[in-house]
């Protein structure tokens, strides 16, 4: 038995651990980002002070020695101040790339050892999104949010100080509305109403409604029918559009109060105000009120900054939480060493396989079933019998809840999965094509396949002439100068299966949903592919697997027949009732037919 090993789960407890573990490989990095705002910020309220100093000296000296000393301190800050900040940016968004290109290898390298399944059920789309704009997200973070809000809670507290030093009476009264304001911004923050709730719900539904009428206005159009693809896109933005205003409304409710607060404007003249009141009654020298008209505003400016730190970090805890749920994925258990090459159509073997999606809703129970070498098994039965389930577990889309299926008299799941993968062609009904070229498609299975190679795959698969006359022939990109129709594009996915020339086919019926002469086609092509092979068959059309060497017939997960298609018209079970209503003919008469 070859040595497996369970790649676990990474464990994702919150979004706030999730993203601590982004930020953790660039930690130092950020630290002096942060401490390089620290110094911007001492900077930035000396200079501030300075002024201070240099108006009171002068209005109650005339023009002391001191003053120089506060101009070069003033001096300094300016060049200080953007030099630190301009070092600490470049390092910060350096960082920020950093943790962009590792999440995202991160996240690439997980997802090639996460079930095959995982795709079918989530498709491109959430990979798309994980991988893209969520982990691009995070640039705001790193790069400019973290840095500055180390900048703005330094000013903050140094300008605070320095106020209270001068007249703490005073400092209480200016700073109350601004500390007011923090506290509500904070309550704020941490509250996610109703509102932005239907707002990304109907984001989410606005997205949707235009990727489908991206991909469905021809059809809406050739059937007369393209007013019905804008309503629901209409609709959908209408909805949003009424969601958008409805969240604004509310945020600017929740934060009205906060914004009048802290402005900078009501700052300054409730500081002039409050300095002309302490001035008449002999609290405080008229001069000492200076330093509050300067850098009272700096406080209410850190309040500002408060709302937009919250938001990103909202973000970015959400954004990283997401990602989380990939990492939390379990990974398919995996082989380190690998078996004996596999040159003839193998056999393959179910034995006692259970399976469900969900622990408490079984899919298939107890399944045996032997595929000979070199045969052609067919699956049929009602939509939700666990045809496809069962087609999809021997490539390990997901793995068996119990029992085992084996190849060669070898468990799957001791096969490295390169190996395995190699051993087993797909070719379903809707076919994936990269959007590379007809030749890197044809070749993906086999890389170092030459272009001879790759012509003569493409003339098995009866594909040759069409690709030929693509404007860029072998070259065309699919979706650019190559666009193929789905009986095209399904002969070119056989083409990559008969390059591959896997010993064992896992066919999902290709013709089902072509039209007559692209059926044909196919077939022809199939035909070609299906030589010298083990094939298990998912059939949607009876008349299309007439010749399979055995027939099975699953019924809520279970196999119900099994035979040949002459024995089971015989046995004038399920399956022989299943052609009588295909052909429009009456039981007996299809015994008699056996017969």
């Amino acid at each position: 038995m070859a040595h497996t090993v369970a790649a676990a789960a990474v464990p994702v407890p919150s979004g706030l651990a999730q993203l601590a573990r982004l930020l953790r490989s660039v930690r130092a990095v950020l630290v002096l980002a942060g401490l390089l705002q620290v110094v911007a910020a001492v900077a930035t309220v000396a200079s501030f002070v300075g002024l201070s100093q240099i108006l009171i000296d002068l209005i109650r000296d005339g023009a002391p020695a001191a003053i120089p000393g506060w101009v070069w301190v003033v001096v300094i800050a300016q060049f200080v101040v953007p030099a630190a900040h301009g070092v600490s940016f470049a390092l910060s968004f350096a960082a920020s790339r950093r943790v962009e290109f590792t999440a995202r290898q991160d996240v690439v390298a997980h997802l090639q050892r996460i079930p095959l399944g995982w795709f079918t059920e989530h498709g491109s789309a959430r990979v798309r999104k994980a991988v893209g704009s969520d982990i691009g997200s995070l640039t705001g973070l790193v790069g400019e949010t973290i840095p500055m809000l180390a900048r703005f809670v330094t000013t903050t507290v140094l300008a605070t100080g320095y106020l209270v030093v001068v007249d703490w009476r005073m400092a209480l009264l200016v700073l109350a509305p601004a500390v007011t304001a923090t506290v509500l911004l904070t309550r704020h923050g941490r509250d996610r109403s109703a509102e932005d709730a239907e707002f990304e719900d109907a984001a989410r539904v606005l997205t949707a409604r235009t990727t489908e009428l991206a991909q469905g206005i021809s059809v809406f159009k050739m059937f007369g029918r393209a007013e019905r693809g804008t309503a629901r896109f209409d609709a959908a933005a209408d909805q949003y559009a009424a969601a958008y205003l409805r969240a604004e409304a509310v945020e600017a409710r929740r934060t009205r109060a906060t914004s009048i607060l802290s402005s900078w404007l009501v700052t300054i003249v409730g500081t002039a105000v409050i300095g002309t009141v302490f001035t008449a009654a002999g609290w405080i020298d008229g001069v000492d009120v200076v330093p509050f008209l300067l850098l009272s505003w700096i406080v209410s400016r850190g309040v500002w900054s408060l709302p937009l730190v919250l938001l990103v970090l909202r973000r970015a805890r959400a954004v990283a939480a997401g990602i989380g749920e990939i990492f939390a994925e379990r990974a398919l258990p995996t082989t380190t060493r690998a078996a004996a090459p596999v040159d003839a159509a193998p056999a393959v073997e179910f034995a006692d396989v259970r399976f469900g999606y969900r622990p408490d809703t079984p899919v298939l129970r107890g399944i045996d079933l032997r595929l000979a070498p070199g045969t052609v098994t067919a699956l049929v039965g009602a939509s939700g019998s666990g045809k496809s389930t069962l087609a999809r577990l021997l490539p390990r889309f997901w793995d068996v809840d119990g029992g085992a299926i084996r190849v060669c008299g070898r468990d799957i799941r001791d096969y490295p999965p390169e190996q395995l993968y190699r051993m087993i062609a797909l070719v379903f009904q809707d076919p994936d094509l990269l959007r590379r070229s007809i030749a890197d498609n044809i070749r993906l299975g086999r890389p170092d396949a030459d272009a001879a190679a790759v012509a003569a795959a493409a003339r098995v698969a009866c594909i040759d002439t069409r690709i030929e006359e693509l404007p860029r022939g072998y070259a065309s990109v699919v979706g650019e100068d190559a666009l193929l129709s789905g009986g095209e594009a399904q002969r070119v996915a056989i083409a990559r299966a008969i390059l591959a020339d896997a010993p064992i086919l896992v066919l999902d019926e290709a013709t089902a949903s072509a039209d007559p002469e692209s059926a044909a086609r196919i077939q022809d092509a199939l035909s070609n592919l299906m030589a010298d092979k083990t094939i298990l068959v998912i059939a949607h059309q009876l008349a299309s697997i007439v010749d399979a060497d055995r027939i099975v017939l699953l019924d809520r997960g279970r196999i119900d027949e099994v035979g040949t298609h002459a024995e089971l018209l015989a046995s004038n079970g399920r399956y022989a009732q299943m052609w009588a209503a295909a052909n429009g003919a009456a039981p007996h008469d299809v015994k008699a037919a056996a017969r």
